[in-house]
Order: C-alpha cells, then sequence, then structure tokens
C-alpha cells in the first residue's frame, strides 16, 4: 500500500520570509534614525538657542554693557546694533569693503551714531572667534581685531586658535593676557547668551542691523545706510 506523504506546511516559508523582512525593515529604520541624528549633531548649525525675550537689542546692550562693544557717543541721537558672523562673506565685505569705515568716519566719529557690536556666531564653528575679540575688547582693541578676524577669514590660518594669536599679534595685542582669555573660556556663555537674545530680536541671518530699533540685513550699500540716518538725524 502506498504511503501517502503528509500534507507540506504551506506558507511556513513564506512567515519566515515575513519575519525576516520586517527585521530587516525594522533595522533599516533604527540605522537611519541614528544616521539623521549623527547629521544633526554633526551639522554645521549650533542647537537653536531658547529666545530670552528682550525689549531690545539696545536695551540689552544697555543694561548687559560686558556682553557688546560700543563705539562713539553714549548719548548720540542714533544707536545702530551690529550683528555679524566671522565666517559670514557678506559680514567680511560690509567690514572690509569700505561701508563699515564710511560709516565710522561720517556719522560715529563725530558723535552722531553710537555703533554696537553684539558678538554672535550663527554656527558653532564660527563661536570661537566671536570669543576671542571679546578677548580683544578687554584690550580696548575690539574694532582693530574684529576687522583683522575678517581678513582671516579667507587667509591661512583662517579662524583656528593660531589665527587668533595672530591677529593678536597683528593688532599689538599682550598675546600672552590674551592667550590667557581665550583658552579659559571666559565668554562662551556670553557669546551663547547674545545668540539667544538676538533670536528673540529676530535675526535668523547676517549682518543684520538696527537703526534705532528698524531692523536691515544684508550687505547694503552705504546710499541705504545714509538714507535711513538722514531720515533718523532729520527728524530729530
Amino acid at each position: 500500500m502506498a504511503k501517502v506523504a503528509p500534507p507540506r506546511k504551506r506558507g511556513s516559508r513564506e512567515r519566515n520570509t515575513n519575519w525576516l523582512l520586517i527585521i530587516g525593515i525594522s533595522a533599516l529604520g533604527v540605522i537611519g534614525l541614528f544616521a539623521l541624528l549623527f547629521i544633526n549633531l554633526q551639522g554645521q548649525g549650533q542647537p537653536t538657542p531658547t529666545p530670552e525675550p528682550v525689549a531690545s537689542l539696545a536695551d540689552y546692550c544697555e543694561a548687559n554693557e560686558d556682553n557688546c562693544v560700543f563705539r562713539g557717543d553714549e548719548d548720540a541721537p542714533v544707536t545702530i546694533i551690529e550683528v555679524a558672523d566671522y565666517g559670514c562673506p557678506h559680514c567680511r565685505n560690509f567690514n572690509l569693503g569700505g561701508t563699515a569705515e564710511a560709516l565710522y568716519e561720517t556719522y560715529v566719529d563725530n558723535g552722531q551714531v553710537r555703533w554696537v557690536v553684539l558678538p554672535y556666531a550663527l554656527r558653532a564653528a564660527t563661536q570661537p572667534p566671536a570669543e576671542a575679540a571679546m578677548c580683544a575688547a578687554e584690550q580696548d582693541q575690539f574694532f582693530p581685531y574684529h576687522h583683522e578676524l575678517f581678513e582671516f577669514q579667507d587667509a591661512s590660518p583662517g579662524l583656528t586658535r593660531d589665527g587668533f594669536v595672530q591677529a593678536a599679534q597683528n593688532v599689538g595685542l599682550d598675546v600672552d593676557a590674551f592667550e590667557q582669555c581665550f583658552d579659559s573660556n571666559r565668554y562662551r556663555s556670553v557669546v551663547q547668551r547674545n545668540v539667544a537674545v538676538a533670536a528673540s530680536a529676530g535675526v535668523s541671518a547676517t549682518p543684520t542691523f538696527f537703526i534705532n530699533g528698524i531692523k536691515m540685513e544684508g550687505n547694503q550699500p552705504l546710499a541705504n545706510f545714509q538714507q535711513q540716518l538722514e531720515q533718523l538725524l532729520g527728524a530729530g
């Protein structure tokens, strides 16, 4: 009598295949999640700061004088706040292309405008030069150093510790005191707070200026600044 083969368990292979497929998809999902986290952590942008409520950047700087740098008459009728990033090409062009110097000579040095810089960083990579600039401010050489850092944006050794020290030498700082200040991370929390306050004031790109509270973005032509300033000064 012929033996009857037991019925095959249909679907067992399919079930095994389905489990393998599910496990494979899950593994890919986990890998993708970690990849996204890695990209976010390694990306150029620093973590989004928690905005700190502030009436205006001018008020903030007045109340926190050690967090900002001032040039010109404190009783000037117009105040300009400059928010720039040392890795920003447009900020470099504004500061080295003649616009900043023309504004200093025409309006700041004669007492009409008070110029205020809020040391700032758009990215984690450009926070160290902002801290270095604050160390230069301790020796009353912020603006020469500010200018020099933009010179180093595209030149060796660039925006590195060696570059910061070279810039300090170029503008005649006490280099030992400068290095001691920079290596202590003395101004790290200051710059981070400035970033949070700037975010609250609506800064999302650089350069950004506030002229008596009026926001102006980008490396605007000199004529645009002059038009705005003449209107404010004429109204005063």
